[in-house]
């Protein structure tokens, strides 16, 4: 359930960041092909490991998604952007939270002894 939740999350988050990027508001200074490639790029990253469902990925997704919390926070603050920030907030917290129960759910290390 966590997994296909992480995977809702990203995709609404990649789609998201296409679509403001691209048709809704695109920046008159910045060409779109920059702005993509910096902003989309990176969620690219972890999509085969995301695909696949193994663990590390999602273990390092959850530190990734971070960064597109702060650039939310800072998208919010903007008066014209901040559809997006409410967006990317959302999102990377939703994609952050899923991954951290995927990854609690299916650990498979075992569990460690206590001290006596």
């Amino acid at each position: 359930m966590y997994y296909k939740l992480t995977l809702i999350s990203y995709f609404i988050l990649l789609a998201g960041q296409v679509v403001w990027i691209g048709w809704l508001n695109p920046s008159p200074v910045v060409p779109k092909s920059v702005t993509l490639l910096f902003i989309v790029g990176p969620l690219l990253l972890p999509l085969r490991g995301l695909l696949h469902a193994r663990f590390k990925t999602f273990k390092t997704l959850t530190l990734f998604m971070w960064l597109y919390f702060v650039i939310g926070v800072w998208n919010a603050a903007s008066a014209t952007q901040w559809p997006l920030g409410a967006l990317q907030i959302t999102m990377s917290l939703a994609i952050v939270l899923c991954a951290i129960l995927y990854c609690r759910q299916h650990d498979t290390r075992p569990a460690k002894k206590p001290a006596e």
